[in-house]
């Protein structure tokens, strides 16, 4: 009796320790695929702040240019105002650092 007993309790711990190698290996493929799941969602994400970032980055200078031609229109349409206007701020600049 010990002998079958031995070789039954032989096959259950082989039966067993056979379901825990297929067990291990789907729970490997379940987290690769998981893994490359998360890297796919980085990607996008990263690519969706790029964009933006573009985005933003012409948005500025659009408004960079436009400021920036008002400007110039402004200086052309009044340039003593706009002389006088500067020498009052580099007066003010040069006040606050005390020279």
């Amino acid at each position: 009796m010990t002998g079958k007993t031995e070789t039954i309790l032989k096959a259950e711990a082989e039966s067993d320790y056979a379901a825990l190698k297929d067990d291990i290996a789907m729970l490997r493929g379940d987290l690769k695929s998981i893994i490359e799941d998360v890297r796919g969602l980085a990607k996008v994400k990263a690519q969706d702040g790029l964009e933006k970032g573009k985005d933003l980055a012409d948005k500025a200078g659009t408004q960079f240019k436009e400021t920036r031609s008002e400007v110039e229109t402004q200086i052309r349409d009044n340039p003593l105002a706009a002389v006088g206007i500067a020498f009052g701020a580099g007066l003010i600049i040069a006040m606050m650092r005390g020279k």
